[in-house]
């Protein structure tokens, strides 16, 4: 029993009796015994499984801040409030929408 494919560019063939599996493409051709043809089977899937389920590069994503503080002079807590200049002053907002604790490093 003989099974043939026509593609395009090429064809493939399994003759049963013979147990040969043919490769044509154009004028040439390659004959694999039935060893090399499960060899080749198993490569061919192994490539197409590789590319399948090879994992995206996950794309990056930029976080850009709308409230940063720039300098210390030209902002003001709690009213009229300056932030001292001389001391070293941390600013932490816990949750959007809470209110900003300040807290002096030593």
């Amino acid at each position: 029993m003989k099974i043939k494919r026509d593609l395009k560019h090429g064809s493939f063939s399994w003759d049963d009796e013979s147990k040969k599996f043919t490769i044509t493409s154009g004028k040439e051709s390659v004959e694999l015994s039935k060893t090399y043809a499960f060899a080749f089977l198993r490569f061919a899937i192994r490539m197409a499984q590789r590319n399948w389920f090879r994992k995206q590069p996950k794309s990056k994503v930029t976080i850009e801040k709308s409230n940063e503080v720039t300098s210390l002079e030209s902002n003001k807590l709690d009213g009229n409030n300056a932030l001292p200049s001389n001391k070293k002053t941390v600013l932490i907002q816990r949750e959007e929408g809470m209110e900003i604790e300040q807290y002096d490093l030593l």
